[in-house]
């Protein structure tokens, strides 16, 4: 698709986005091509996964309202107004949008930088796994974090995050916030936000860390067949309607806030904390370690992030990768 085509489905969009019916003659006028053309489009919002309805004699209508991000509100709305900050429309995935912006800089991104995108065709979680991403629904974010003192220095990274996550989400009034090691964030049970750390470098000097965070807004009651898990939305959580812009600034400004201090801090502070948050905590877990099954009691973790169980043969320690807790029976 041509850049001209991309900022053509972006000018429909923001028009669109009102949720009301806007004529065909009537939008073609507003953007100076043909209705055959903005037919076209319309095509191109649907393979977006955008719901739009054409009804002969009224013209073309989303079928609910959107709240589009602005990049130059939200960089207002940000506590840290020197770093960085990039709103995507579409991408493949917001931490493939910081490896690009690193590779292509001349310069050094200083801690915090960001991108935030309005969807993601290609959006992941841990292990792989694909991260639903439907466009203007949810907030995706990935934010730059260096790691002067190499890979080694991030172990719990994944865990202060979910932590900073957990608390602002807490802060902001919703009740039942939980956190399940190493990477996720429930409400009363479900899950509403993952985080993805990748890193790049050498393990005892220099290196950075790209900390993604899917955090569920209001996700399309259509989409809920493709999620294979118990999943909720920050807006079933609320009395009120969510403003979307606010809650990207809300993540973006803990997501920061929580990185810096795990830069100059560790987890130094957060242990007793995530236990206070633990979804698992003393309750029985089973371990899968690839094609191994351990059982255990979750005890928490220690002051790297390992995740504590204690076992028959005694109080044992587990780190990421393979790793994964499902409750026991």
């Amino acid at each position: 698709m041509t850049n001209a085509a991309i900022r053509l489905d972006d000018q429909l969009i923001e028009l669109l986005a009102d949720g009301h019916f806007h004529s065909g003659q009537k939008l073609a006028e507003q953007l100076g091509v043909s209705r055959t053309a903005i037919n076209k489009h319309m095509s191109s919002l649907e393979a977006l996964q955008l719901d739009v309805f054409r009804v002969h004699g009224k013209g073309y209508k989303l079928s609910e309202p959107l709240q589009l991000l602005d990049q130059t509100a939200l960089q207002a709305l940000a506590a840290d107004q020197q770093a960085p900050l990039l709103v995507k429309r579409v991408t493949t995935s917001t931490n493939d949008d910081l490896k690009h912006w690193l590779a292509d800089s001349k310069e050094p991104l200083s801690a915090g930088s960001a991108v935030i995108a309005e969807m993601q065709t290609a959006g992941r979680g841990r292990r792989g796994k694909t991260w639903i991403s439907p466009f203007g629904a949810n907030i995706y974010l990935s934010v730059y974090c260096p790691l002067d003192d190499g890979l080694g220095s991030a172990l719990g990274l994944s865990v202060a995050a979910g932590i900073g996550l957990a608390q602002s989400l807490q802060e902001a009034g919703i009740e039942g916030v939980s956190v399940k090691w190493p990477n996720d964030v429930y409400i009363k049970g479900a899950k509403v936000a993952g985080i993805l750390v990748e890193l790049e470098g050498q393990a005892t000097s220099g290196g950075h860390a790209l900390v993604g965070i899917g955090l569920n807004l209001r996700m399309p009651e259509r989409l809920r067949r493709n999620i294979d898990q118990d999943y909720t939305d920050i807006q079933s959580h609320l009395a009120e309607p969510l403003v979307r812009q606010e809650w990207a600034a809300l993540l973006l400004n803990s997501t920061r806030d929580v990185l810096n201090n795990f830069s100059q801090h560790g987890l130094s502070g957060m242990v007793e904390t995530w236990r206070t948050l633990d979804h698992f905590y003393g309750k029985p877990v089973r371990l899968l370690l690839g094609q191994h099954e351990q059982t255990g009691v979750a005890q928490g973790i220690d002051e790297h992030g390992a995740l504590l169980v204690k076992q028959d043969s005694g109080l044992k320690r587990y780190f990421g990768g393979e790793v994964s807790v499902r409750a026991g029976q």
